[in-house]
């Protein structure tokens, strides 16, 4: 007959509180979670070129004070306000930030050189709401013979190949360059080549066939970017109904993150928010970035009257 062994309760409850811990571990990257559920405050990571620290950031990946750092060296300096949102490009909260040299740098667009190295700002794909501000030094010994220092500009590659950013302040005193950004990828200094000479435009060629406006932003979106399209919008169906109406004139505002749009993003070499004007004649495309505007933005009055003499000008092919 077999014996019925028989344990102590005591003994039963620690082995089953030992198993509970086993299974509750945390990874060590993670922000710690309360009993609710919520994540709560916790500190984010940052080594830029080997000089680390950290800051805080609640549950939604907002920070919790202003931050400005630099690297030892001083060729890198990123500036966050506080309450800024620092997301994943899964779009949760933030954990490490991780700045390098590109060990295998892309290389140049054809119109430009890079000065100075790479750097690759990582996680790839993390973003930033509001905009975070970036400084990059240069050394002016390295610009092209006969190129400004005030020339010089930071650009972000991506898929796409490089951009050049819209926004940018330099210092020919201190040698440094300041943009803004509201996503990691690669970014360095640029500099245009020295101008050739190049024939004069022929602007004879007769009235477009169509003229296409569009507007590219992606699914998180600032400031900025709303008021961009909202001030294209009035323009275009203020002062050009008839050609609306006629398809003379076409006003799209695409998702640069909508994989259906793909070919067209490609097409037009955007991979962020940018405003282009296509002027077709002929069945060839003449695509011009509107850059200049997103330094009218908040003046409502220069935006649409710059926006607007724009797409006459490319109406009547004078572009």
């Amino acid at each position: 007959m077999n014996k019925v062994i028989r344990i102590p309760y005591p003994l039963i409850l620690l082995c089953l509180a030992l198993s509970l811990m086993a299974g509750c571990t945390t990874s060590s990257t993670a922000p710690p979670v309360t009993n609710g559920g919520e994540l709560s405050p916790y500190q984010v990571e940052i080594d830029l070129l080997g000089t680390r620290s950290e800051f805080s950031a609640d549950s939604r990946g907002k920070l919790k004070t202003n931050v400005n750092l630099s690297s030892a060296d001083g060729k890198i300096s990123l500036s966050l306000k506080e309450e800024t949102i620092v997301l994943n490009k899964e779009g949760k909260s933030l954990q490490v930030i991780d700045v390098v040299i590109d060990p295998s740098p892309p290389p140049p667009p054809g119109d430009a050189c890079i000065v100075g190295a790479v750097y690759e700002f990582r996680p790839e794909g993390a973003n930033f709401d509001p905009q975070i501000q970036l400084t990059l030094s240069y050394d002016p010994e390295e610009l092209p013979e006969g190129v400004s220092e005030g020339n010089v500009y930071i650009a972000c590659y991506q898929d796409t190949g490089w951009k050049k950013l819209l926004y940018k302040n330099v210092d020919t005193k201190s040698h440094k360059v300041t943009t803004q950004i509201d996503r990691f990828a690669k970014y360095a200094v640029l500099v245009p080549l020295p101008p050739t000479e190049h024939p004069a435009p022929d602007t004879s060629l007769g009235p477009a066939d169509k003229v296409d406006v569009v507007y590219f932003h992606r699914t998180q979106r600032c400031y900025s970017c709303k008021y961009v399209e909202a001030g294209t919008r009035y323009t275009v169906e203020t002062y050009f109904k008839d050609e609306l109406a006629s398809g003379k004139v076409i006003f799209k505002v695409l998702n640069v993150e909508d994989k259906e749009n793909a070919a067209i993003v490609k097409k037009y070499g955007a991979f962020t928010s940018s405003l282009f004007i296509n002027t077709i004649r002929g069945g060839s495309d003449h695509i011009e970035e509107a850059t200049d505007v997103y330094f009218l933005i908040g003046k409502d009055e220069a935006f649409v009257e710059a926006l607007r003499s724009k797409i006459e000008k490319s109406l009547k092919g004078e572009v």
